[in-house]
């Protein structure tokens, strides 16, 4: 391969790279701005690592419904929730249904070898601020029409942003 070529593959490698990253972040904000806000009551556990810092490790109170009822299919799936007045969900059934209510929202989970998953299992935050985060019930997801969630912050008991976040769209 002569220099020119080699030097041409390896910008255009590049190019390729920073338009795949760039495309990545845009649908990030994307599903940040233009999501409906959930909220899913969480079961918080609060560790510290040596390795990582402070973090809360996050596990939802509809994985553990899902958990405690009959075990399905291990894969993908979805779920059929209902919102409240303060855009808290509630798992009204698994499935796709054919119409949803005007409170319902399609979730997807996936079931790992041990637990349901919906959203992040831990939710990092910065050193020192650990006392805030002890405050947290609730995960505030953006979530998309197919049923995606997008883990934006935590929120307490009277469904108030805790510490730092993004803008509020």
């Amino acid at each position: 391969m002569k220099p020119v070529t080699r030097q041409l593959a390896l910008l255009l490698s590049g190019l390729a790279i920073l338009a795949g990253i760039n495309a990545t972040v845009w649908r990030y904000e994307r599903a940040m701005s233009s999501g409906e806000v959930v909220l899913l009551r969480l079961a918080p556990v609060d560790p510290r690592s040596l390795m990582q810092g402070d973090y809360m490790r996050l596990n939802y109170e509809i994985a553990r419904e899902l958990a405690s009822s009959d075990a399905r299919e291990k894969g993908r799936d979805t779920l059929v929730i209902r919102l409240d007045a303060h855009q808290v969900a509630t798992l009204v059934a698994a499935g796709k249904p054919d119409r949803l209510a005007s409170d319902e929202r399609l979730l997807q989970v996936h079931q790992s070898e041990r637990q349901w998953q919906i959203g992040p299992d831990a939710y990092f935050f910065e050193e020192g601020t650990r006392d805030q985060y002890q405050a947290a019930r609730y995960g505030e997801f953006r979530l998309q029409a197919d049923g995606k969630t997008l883990l934006v912050g935590l929120r307490d008991e009277a469904y108030q942003p805790i510490g730092q976040t993004r803008a509020r769209w």
